[in-house]
């Protein structure tokens, strides 16, 4: 994953961080984040394509975050950023950042995801209308 690209971020979403988040130290576990950046993607998919979300599965296929700075729940207060940074035939890239309200980046997490027919249990290639409402979103071209 290249955590030195400069990202356009036009999804984010707060999270409450929540007194069971974190360990005896006040850390936020860091299997947290996961379930931070998987409640931000729900959004994103209702917001942005949720005609591919009611008709078919997402799946992860692959999952990697770079921890860059603790997190606290007695005194941070975070929000998850989205972007979808690549489409290919089936599969899809969601780049997620964790950022604190100070602006310091706390963890990058990439997903590779695929669209899923849970019927006939196989990958599903993306639509010329789904890729174009997505890139209208992120106001970009992605392959």
């Amino acid at each position: 994953m290249d955590t030195n690209n400069q990202i356009e971020y036009h999804h984010s979403m707060s999270i409450q961080l929540r007194w069971m988040d974190a360990d005896a130290f006040g850390h936020v576990n860091n299997t947290m984040y996961f379930q931070y950046y998987d409640t931000a993607k729900m959004d994103y998919f209702r917001k942005v394509c949720h005609e591919i979300v009611d008709k078919y599965a997402i799946v992860t296929v692959h999952l990697e975050a770079d921890f860059k700075h603790q997190v606290y729940t007695k005194d941070d207060e975070v929000v998850v950023k989205s972007a979808i940074t690549r489409i290919g035939h089936t599969s899809f890239t969601f780049r997620q950042e964790l950022v604190g309200r100070d602006g310091e980046v706390k963890c990058i997490g990439e997903t590779i995801m695929v669209l899923f027919d849970t019927d006939k249990e196989q990958t599903v290639p993306f639509t010329p209308e789904w890729r174009k409402t997505i890139e209208s979103f992120e106001g970009r071209k992605l392959s």
